[in-house]
């Protein structure tokens, strides 16, 4: 059977109505695990049919998980979703995120959670950035396959831009607004590579005595991306509203 990409874009409004209508699957981040600790609905959405139900984190403390996780899994059974996306990474959430995943598995609901809580929730898929600084794409993400299974990996893709400076201790880097990138290669009139290793394009220049190495995604590496993931397997791929128009999926022909 041909190995198959669901696109779960993260939108709202217009831009959710937009990718609907390109056949892909709208991310709703329109409930939140609030300060004081409650599962709170920011937004009503005019249909999530289909659509998967966000959850995002403003910092608070769980107050009960078992209820939070409850509340969850009814709103978006009321709602229609095809599923649940935990937007949690803190690791005082583990309780909650266990929780979510055992409401989730009794809905026979699907639930998408961020890799560095996974391990907590045994039936959710686990989202894994693409955006990485050394190494390599298509070995970080076999391995992840390897380790948690073809069906139980989704990655994220996103329009990264960092400067590192030569040695720099930081993986993540600076990152450099649209605007600054812009500013920066024009006044350094740097040549622009491609990293097969890190499916990413990159430029170098020199700041006085130091040397810095800039990392940055387009279009065309964010569907490199894509074409590697779905190679290896990896059928569930989320991104932003801005990114999916940047690679052209939002044409009525986008999931064919």
């Amino acid at each position: 059977m041909e190995n198959r990409t669901d696109w779960i874009i993260a939108a709202a409004g217009a831009d959710a109505l937009r990718t609907r209508e390109a056949g892909l699957t709208c991310l709703h981040l329109c409930t939140q695990l609030s300060l004081e600790g409650r599962f709170v609905p920011l937004a009503h959405p005019v249909s999530a049919r289909g659509d998967y139900l966000g959850i995002t984190d403003s910092g608070g403390v769980p107050r009960g998980c078992e209820l939070f996780a409850a509340e969850a899994v009814a709103a978006a059974r009321a709602r229609g979703c095809a599923g649940i996306m935990a937007d949690f990474e803190r690791p005082l959430l583990q309780a909650l995120i266990a929780a979510l995943d055992r409401e989730a598995q009794r809905a026979g609901l699907p639930l998408l959670v961020p890799l560095p809580l996974a391990e907590y929730a045994p039936h959710a898929c686990a989202i894994a950035d693409t955006a990485i600084s050394g190494g390599s794409l298509e070995e970080r993400f076999s391995d992840l396959l390897r380790r948690f299974g073809r069906g139980r990996i989704a990655a994220q893709l996103v329009c990264s831009c960092a400067d590192f400076p030569l040695p720099c201790a930081n993986p993540s880097g600076t990152p450099l607004s649209p605007e600054a990138f812009d500013r920066l290669l024009r006044r350094t009139g740097s040549t622009v590579f491609f990293s097969r290793e890190l499916c990413a394009k990159y430029f170098t220049y020199s700041d006085g005595a130091q040397a810095h190495f800039v990392l940055f995604d387009d279009a065309d590496t964010l569907r490199a991306k894509a074409r590697l993931l779905h190679r290896l397997g990896v059928s569930r791929l989320l991104a932003v509203y801005p990114d999916a128009r940047r690679m052209g999926l939002l044409t009525p022909a986008a999931k064919k």
